[in-house]
């Protein structure tokens, strides 16, 4: 597995490096009969256009935004994202990296209330690979792969694996959708720290009451459902909506799923600013932990793109 992220690694690096080579229009929601016009082309089918554009294309994102919440408990969410496409006639590579950190802290006793406290802090990184491969000009073929490790779940590596079809539709001139269902395989594991924990718990004859432990790494075969809707009210606004489900088809009470909805609005021809609402939940998170099943974020961030 390490194999994979050096490989990964490499590939981000090398796509950064050959990008200025290559240029190309990217105006948003910009029509023309330019023939190098080209809008959006990273959210189109490549065969969408009346003629499929031959030369070699990318596009790079880049966003941060930041939360902060007050009052008894402090939380400072910082959150840094890249993505990466790369497309030569029917392929397209897409690579994604999210980074996100929290520190809670609280007030301090008296007589020092007015200065925080640190309780914890914790990391997330997730990478995700996705490979497209254009069939019609609405079908497309991807193979891809998430990773994600997560200590605040004190999860070492997640790897899901997935293959599967997808539909590109543009039913109005202002509406762009995709829609995709695939085979997924995924492997958990967890720190070192996780373990002792329930090493701990069965010292004290409580391990009966922790389900779903297991001391290996857990395999599990999936059903991943994806679906996104892009809308422009104007050409410089277009709200989003996005969901992302992953249910083991094994054992049905096993699913979790990503929500998303917001607005870009951009502000000059390389610079957005992004308002997002994101909500994760997980319908059997680990008891060991335990974890609500219900993430909430509310954030406003901006992009950078080129």
């Amino acid at each position: 597995m390490k194999k994979i992220m050096l490989y990964v690694f490499y590939m981000f690096i090398l796509g950064i490096l050959i990008c200025p080579l290559f240029s190309v229009a990217q105006d948003m929601g910009k029509e023309s009969s330019k023939e190098d016009d080209l809008g959006e082309w990273w959210l189109r089918n490549p065969l969408s256009y009346e003629k499929m554009p031959e030369q070699f294309l990318y596009h790079f994102e880049a966003v941060y935004d930041n939360t902060r919440e007050t009052g008894n408990v402090i939380t400072d969410n910082h959150s840094v994202s890249t993505s990466l496409t790369l497309r030569k006639k029917i392929f397209t590579y897409i690579i994604r990296y999210t980074f996100d950190k929290q520190n809670y802290s609280k007030r301090d006793d008296p007589p020092k209330q007015n200065k925080d406290v640190l309780i914890r802090q914790s990391t997330k990184h997730e990478i995700h690979n996705d490979v497209r491969v254009a069939l019609t000009d609405k079908l497309f073929f991807s193979p891809g792969m998430f990773w994600l490790e997560d200590d605040y779940a004190q999860i070492k590596d997640r790897y899901t694996y997935y293959s599967g079809f997808g539909l590109s539709l543009d039913p109005h001139p202002r509406l762009l959708m995709n829609i995709f269902a695939a085979y997924a395989y995924e492997e958990l594991d967890y720190i070192d720290d996780y373990h002792d924990i329930y090493k701990i718990i069965e010292d004290w004859g409580k391990a009966d009451d922790i389900e779903d432990y297991d001391p290996d790494t857990k395999e599990s075969n999936m059903i991943y459902l994806y679906h996104d809707v892009r809308f422009y009210l104007s050409r410089s606004v277009a709200l989003k909506e996005s969901l992302k489900y992953f249910s083991d088809y094994e054992q049905g009470s096993k699913y979790r799923w990503n929500f998303s909805i917001g607005a870009d609005i951009m502000l000059s021809k390389n610079i957005m600013t992004m308002i997002t609402y994101n909500e994760d939940y997980d319908n059997a998170p680990e008891t060991l932990m335990g974890l609500r099943k219900r993430d909430i974020s509310i954030g406003t961030g901006i992009m950078f793109r080129f």
